[in-house]
């Protein structure tokens, strides 16, 4: 928990046959008003960049004094926090299943985590402490504020983020699967900045002891230990409702409401297990451990789900244009892709892997049209 420092393509066919992707709703040329276009989309867009430049501004401040008098201390928590950016980005983006989200989108999200939900958290959560502090004394605040305001704000703000990036990347959030990986590249965006704030404040709040040294078992312990179980879990589980909500349409039913707020209340309270005043030290590495498995079995259910969708989609769209079978449902993966274009000549290459693009961009379209809310039982 953050606290402050003294705590595609149109309707047509291509030329191979294969139906180019459909754009839903307000995204194709076609479905645009005249004079209103992609404004909310731009809308999105351009909040998102304005709010993290801020915070990004907020953030420099707060930390400039540290980087002064602790250049080594800000370096290396700093690189630490690079290092687990890299693998957590190219981790996440890897488990969707068929293919990667969208760099624009998934760069979108990470950015809303790494500053928008960093600072905005600080705020909120000095405010909210504050009116803590009033209500319950300042000795409850200190010891269940963390419980508290971070399953609130931090959880909120994160959320947020992955409805502005479904708004400005529509063809980026169609499903829970991306709900799942966008909100798990939000909280990973948080968890990094997070991890680092708390390194230097360990270090700060020692009156500068331990150094380098101390930073590194901050974040071995954040990252290897509880990282497994902690924000980016948090916000996948959370961001998977915005998917159920997008996947349903302008009108969804009570059921799928009610599931896409029961997913966002269980993350919160993963957060707040996290926090939680009592089975703290070792213990929370078990409660991490928890989350995670929580997680993980919500993804597994997501991934069978659009696997079992997508391969019916994708076997009616190559019997529709003359594929075979197992041609067909070998696009489903990236390896079945990848040893299509291997089978045939260097100089056909290109053409085939845009044509297995259109292919599987129409296919998981008509699958997630065909009811995404499946994926998660009792949805629909």
């Amino acid at each position: 928990m953050v606290r402050a420092p003294h705590e595609s393509g149109s309707t047509g066919r291509a030329a191979s046959g294969t139906p180019a992707p459909r754009r839903g709703p307000g995204v194709g040329t076609a479905a645009r008003s005249p004079g209103r276009g992609l404004e909310p989309q731009q809308a999105a867009g351009v909040l998102i960049a304005l709010v993290c430049l801020v915070a990004l501004g907020s953030l420099v401040y707060r930390v400039f004094g540290v980087a002064v008098a602790f250049p080594a201390v800000w370096a290396s928590a700093l690189l630490l926090g690079a290092l687990t950016l890299v693998f957590g980005y190219w981790l996440l983006r890897r488990i969707r299943p068929v293919r990667a989200p969208g760099t624009a989108a998934s760069l979108a999200a990470v950015a809303w985590g790494l500053f928008a939900v960093t600072a905005l958290a600080l705020t909120a959560n000095e405010a909210l402490d504050a009116v803590l502090a009033k209500t319950m004394g300042p000795q409850a605040a200190d010891t269940w504020g963390a419980a508290v305001s971070g399953p609130l704000d931090e959880e909120l703000l994160k959320l947020a983020g992955v409805v502005l990036v479904a708004v400005a990347f529509p063809h980026a959030v169609r499903g829970p699967v991306d709900g799942f990986v966008i909100g798990a590249l939000t909280g990973l965006g948080f968890q990094v900045t997070e991890n680092f704030f708390m390194a230097v404040q360990e270090v700060t709040s020692s009156g500068g002891l331990g150094g380098v040294d101390l930073v590194v078992q901050s974040s071995a312990m954040r990252v290897l230990l509880t990282g497994m179980g902690t924000h980016w879990a948090l916000s996948a589980v959370a961001g998977t409702a915005v998917g159920l909500m997008v996947a349903a349409g302008r009108r969804p039913p009570p059921r799928t409401i009610a599931a896409a707020l029961l997913l966002v209340v269980l993350a919160m309270g993963m957060h707040a297990s996290i926090n939680l005043p009592f089975l703290q030290g070792s213990a929370v590495v078990v409660k991490a451990l928890v989350n995670f498995v929580l997680a993980m079995a919500l993804y597994f259910v997501l991934r069978r789900a659009h696997l079992r969708r997508l391969r019916g989609a994708l076997e009616e769209a190559g019997a529709e244009h003359g594929w075979e079978r197992e041609a067909s449902l070998a696009l489903a993966t990236r390896r079945g892709r990848r040893r299509a274009l291997r089978e045939v000549p260097a100089a056909d290459r290109a053409a085939l892997r845009g044509e297995q693009d259109r292919l599987v961009n129409a296919a998981e379209s008509r699958a997630m049209g065909k009811g995404a809310r499946e994926a998660v039982p009792g949805a629909a």
